[in-house]
Order: C-alpha cells, then sequence, then structure tokens
C-alpha cells in the first residue's frame, strides 16, 4: 500500500474528512445496540444477559483477530480491505434491521462484527496511506476518537428517532448514512490509492512490522483501554448512586472527549515520536491524577471538573497512541499489520477490564476502584518510557 501523487490538497483533505465519518459511522454500529436494549428484551424476550451479549459481539472479534487481519489488509490493499468491510457490516447492519428472530439477530450482528474488526484496521490504513508526512500524526490523532464519537452518534440518533418512529427505522436510517459515506470514501480513494502495486521493500512477515517499539506502544494502549473502558462502564452508575452530587449526567462528561482528540492533534503537529511518547505519558499522569478526586470528593464542582479532566487526558492518550503508529512500524513493516496489533490489545483490553473493574468495585468499593484505574494509568505510562528516552525519530 503506497501514497501516490495527489492532484490538489483540497481532494485529499475530502478523502480524509470521509473516511473520519465513515469511521465515525462504523463506531455507531459498536454503539447502536446500549439505547435498544430495553426494546431487544421487550421485542425478542432476550434477558439482559443476552442483549449485554449482542451489544459487545463487535467488540470480541477485534479482541481475537485484529491482528490476523491486518496481515490480510497488507496483503490485499486497503481499498479491497475496506470495500469487503463495508460490504458485510451493511449486509449484517440491514439483516440486523428487518430481522425479529432472535437467532437471525445474533446471526447479523456477528456478521456486522466481521465486517466492523476490517474497517477498524482498513481505515485507519487508509489515512496512513493518503496523508502527507505532516498530517499524518494529526488526522490519526483526530481519528482516535472515532468509537467515542460513534457511540454519541448512535445514542442521538436513537433518542431522536425512536421518539417517533420504531427502533427499526434507526437502525435502517443509521445504516443507509454508514453506507453513504462509505461508498464515497470508496469512489475518492479508488483515484488517490495505487491499489494493484506493494513496495518490494515491504516484508510480509508479521515480526517485521511488529517490532519492540510497536508493541510497547500496543501494550500501552491496552492498559488505556482497561481504564477508560471500566471509567466509561461505570461512571454512569456512580453518579447515579455514590457520585449523585456530580453536575452533569455521565454522557455530557463523555462528550469532552473531542477536546483531548483536538488538543492532540494540534500538539502532535510536526513533533518527533519522542514527544509524542512524552505526550502519551503526559496524558496519563493527568488522568491518574484527576481520577482519584473525581471518584472521591464530595465538592461537586471539584468532582465534577475532575471527571472531564479525565476524560480529556484520555483522550489525549489515545490520539498520541494512534499517532506514534507511523513513526514506529519498522521501515520494511506494514502498518496495516501495526494497526491490527493496535486494535486487537484495545480489544484485549476491552474484553477483560469490565470485569476486572465490577469485581473491584463489588468487594472493595469506589474508593479502591479509582486507585485501581490510576494502576492501570502508570503501567500504560511505564510501557512509554523507553520509547520517550529514544535519542532519534524517523520521520513518518
Amino acid at each position: 500500500m503506497t501514497a501516490i501523487p495527489v492532484s490538489s490538497r483540497g481532494k485529499r483533505l475530502t478523502a480524509v474528512i470521509l473516511i473520519l465519518l465513515a469511521g465515525v459511522t462504523t463506531g455507531a454500529q459498536l454503539g447502536k445496540i446500549a439505547p435498544l436494549i430495553p426494546w431487544y428484551q421487550a421485542e425478542l424476550g432476550l434477558p439482559l444477559v443476552a442483549a449485554g451479549w449482542l451489544a459487545s459481539i463487535l467488540g470480541i472479534f477485534i479482541a481475537k483477530a485484529a491482528l490476523p487481519t491486518g496481515w490480510v489488509i497488507a496483503r490485499i490493499g486497503v481499498i479491497r480491505g475496506i470495500a469487503a468491510g463495508v460490504a458485510i457490516m451493511f449486509g449484517g447492519g440491514m439483516l440486523l434491521a428487518f430481522s425479529s428472530d432472535p437467532v437471525i439477530v445474533f446471526s447479523a450482528r456477528l456478521i456486522e462484527a466481521v465486517g466492523y474488526l476490517i474497517l477498524c484496521v482498513a481505515l485507519p490504513s487508509a489515512l496512513n496511506a493518503i496523508c502527507p508526512p505532516s498530517w499524518k500524526g494529526p488526522v490519526l490523532a483526530i481519528w482516535s476518537g472515532f468509537v467515542p464519537l460513534g457511540f454519541a452518534l448512535a445514542d442521538l440518533m436513537a433518542n431522536a428517532i425512536t421518539a417517533y418512529f420504531s427502533p427499526r427505522v434507526f437502525l435502517f436510517t443509521l445504516m443507509v448514512l454508514f453506507g453513504l459515506f462509505s461508498a464515497a470514501t470508496l469512489c475518492l480513494l479508488r483515484g488517490l490509492l495505487n491499489q494493484g502495486t506493494q513496495p518490494a521493500a515491504i516484508s510480509g512477515r508479521v515480526a517485521d512490522s511488529i517490532g519492540r517499539n510497536i508493541t510497547l506502544n500496543a501494550l500501552s494502549f491496552a492498559s488505556y483501554v482497561v481504564l477508560t473502558v471500566s471509567y466509561f462502564n461505570f461512571l454512569p452508575v456512580f453518579i447515579s448512586s455514590a457520585g449523585a452530587h456530580f453536575l452533569l449526567p455521565a454522557g455530557a462528561i463523555t462528550l469532552a472527549v473531542p477536546i483531548g482528540n483536538i488538543l492532540a492533534s494540534i500538539s502532535v503537529r510536526g513533533r518527533s515520536s519522542t514527544f509524542i511518547a512524552r505526550l502519551t505519558i503526559c496524558g496519563f499522569l493527568v488522568g491518574t491524577a484527576t481520577i482519584v478526586p473525581a471518584l472521591t470528593s464530595q465538592n461537586a464542582l471539584v468532582a465534577t471538573s475532575c471527571a472531564i479532566l479525565a476524560v480529556i487526558a484520555g483522550a489525549v492518550v489515545a490520539s498520541a497512541h494512534f499517532a506514534l503508529v507511523p513513526f514506529l512500524t519498522p521501515e520494511r513493516g506494514s502498518t496495516p499489520m501495526a494497526f491490527g496489533m493496535m486494535s486487537q490489545m484495545g480489544g484485549i483490553g476491552t474484553m477483560f477490564g469490565p470485569p476486572l473493574a465490577a469485581g473491584v468495585i463489588d468487594a472493595q468499593g469506589w474508593a479502591i476502584f479509582a486507585y485501581f484505574l490510576v494502576a492501570f494509568g502508570v503501567l500504560g505510562a511505564a510501557f512509554m518510557v523507553p520509547l520517550s528516552a529514544r535519542s532519534r525519530s524517523r520521520h513518518p
């Protein structure tokens, strides 16, 4: 996969925007079940546990097969990868929208999971391919917010549409929106990427793409995911019970994520990998410093402010992790494989974080839960220390 000359900056910028929009609507597929769980329980008679599995299937696939998917995309090319992911997800999503049999519903969600897995690797790989070096870090920093923004989009659309129409109309409309952005993305990418070639310098071996630095970055990202997924999952429960003194609902606090993405995008422009690694460490430290008062302070202003700062700091961390990938991928390595490694470690964190956090809360309470989150923040920062000490950085 290579970047080829582009006729204008405007066409390249348009492609970046379309990929980001396709990414947000892809992230919305992960979040679209959550606001419909009561409806699925009533409509299909699904127990709460089964509805939870319906919501989480997409993330489970990431944990199991993201790295092999990156290898496949490196072999077939990013456009074929995106086209396959879009077709599979669109087909599964439409089947889900019009199905009322539980077996078909779960089957449709499994089909969606395959498409989601492919797109989570192929779309950022496309961004890396079409962006000039000075854009890569800032654009990938923005990309890192596709899941929380997707969740917000799904929640807003679900609330707006289901107030007047059936949830099936919401599911159908969201898939149409995804299909439009994805089709436009593919049409423009075909003119920007030389799909048929693969540079001879790129090795097909995983070991040549997943070196020490990519592994450290991915392990740090996994620690970040355990921290943030646990935080986002249980913050609504905390605010509705022990943290009832908060000034804002959990959903409003989560909307601070784009602030961190934008701050990171501005900060990493023209910077070295050493600087970006240090930015990641700073984000972890700010996050861990604010999580404890957010979950323990009885002062409403302090608790709410710290909760928002923790969200912003976490978004900076995620953005910096993605921005580092082009820097850290070895010269003969494959960026899709590197993104696959990142996604796989993040998926593992998504699988194991919430159950671990729930066990801590049940056994020890909210204050110890805060220190549980701090521990993963410190661990994530520790993985980045070797990268922050590098004396020289390869330009992506």
